[in-house]
């Protein structure tokens, strides 16, 4: 038998807990069917569970033929984020009826594409099929919550020689400290870069640009922005560049590949460079989402830093906590 890896156990705890409020909403019992997907109530309604962070589910060809059997009941596919998990419910006759249209692996597994909407989810290769949201399980709690902000208030404290001119890397680690505090998750390509807090890949929250809401064509054209934050849902909320030199036009660039985001757009350089900053928005393309640009100097960085600083010693004090 293989050895179940972290992101199985993960999947199977969240795919537990899901059955475990079904039973609860319901008022019934869920026995499985076959395998670890196909439940049936008390009633003999069918009930067919799948569970992931990803954007497609499967069906094994050995289970193909028991999903065909089991008329009507509930498609259910819980979209699993890092602070939560969205259970959403369709019509499973309706599903079976239109298997045939979803594509088939070399095993013989049939696999579908969930789209995440508003209120629900669509499955991309049955048009009009729609689950609605039904209910959210709550997913983390306080103690990993505090674990965060001690770490993260520890590094911010560390005693650092200011040099005259800051470093680039020292910028963005006060970025993603800042992020981090605040609640955020964060990225940054820089994962190499060394800062005086450490290096940035070991200051991030995210190895990689999270894919819950992003697909890869926008990931690919908002990956190298210096700095993002995204909520705990993976939903890019701001992105940051750097600019060490008085040619904006470049960050300017990179942020201009998130314009179809709602995200805040900032560009941190020197106050010497607001004058090129203003001029270079009123450019093409720049000049019709002028207004999402966002400048802020070295020195207000600093002081937004110092107030997150502060705001740490300050709970630190008052927890009474050491370190």
């Amino acid at each position: 038998m293989s050895k179940l890896t972290e992101s199985d156990r993960s999947t199977k705890d969240a795919r537990k807990r899901v059955v475990e409020r079904l039973e609860e909403v319901q008022n019934t019992r869920l026995t499985p069917v076959q395998g670890r997907r196909l439940f049936r109530d008390e009633a003999g309604k069918h009930y067919l569970v799948f569970c992931g962070g990803g954007t497609w589910h499967g069906i094994s060809q050995s289970s193909l033929p028991t999903v065909r059997e089991a008329g009507d009941g509930a498609l259910v596919v819980a979209k699993k984020y890092k602070t939560r998990i969205d259970v959403c419910i369709g019509a499973l006759g309706e599903f079976v009826k239109n298997l045939g249209r979803l594509p088939q692996k070399k095993d013989g597994a049939a696999t579908f594409h969930i789209t995440v909407e508003e209120d629900g989810l669509s499955v991309d290769e049955i048009p009009g099929y729609f689950l609605n949201t039904a209910f959210h399980i709550p997913l983390g709690g306080a103690n990993s919550h505090e674990e965060r902000l001690r770490k993260i208030g520890r590094i911010i404290n560390i005693k650092v020689q200011e040099p005259e001119t800051v470093s680039h890397a020292d910028a963005q680690a006060k970025l993603i400290l800042v992020g981090s505090y605040l609640g955020y998750r964060t990225f940054t390509p820089d994962r190499s870069q060394a800062s005086a807090y450490g290096a940035l890949g070991e200051l991030c929250s995210e190895s990689s640009v999270p894919d819950d809401y992003l697909g890869k064509k926008k990931i690919e054209e908002i990956k190298h922005i210096d700095v993002i934050w995204f909520n705990g849902d993976g939903l890019p909320t701001h992105g940051f560049e750097v600019e060490h030199s008085t040619d904006v036009t470049k960050g300017l660039l990179r942020l201009y590949q998130a314009s179809g985001i709602s995200i805040k757009m900032f560009v941190i350089a020197q106050e010497e460079t607001r004058g090129r900053f203003e001029r270079e928005r009123q450019k093409a393309p720049f000049r019709q989402i002028r207004d999402k640009y966002i400048f802020k100097n070295y020195r207000e960085l600093d002081e937004f830093f110092e107030s997150v600083k502060q705001s740490s010693n300050l709970r630190k004090k008052f927890m009474n906590e050491d370190g």
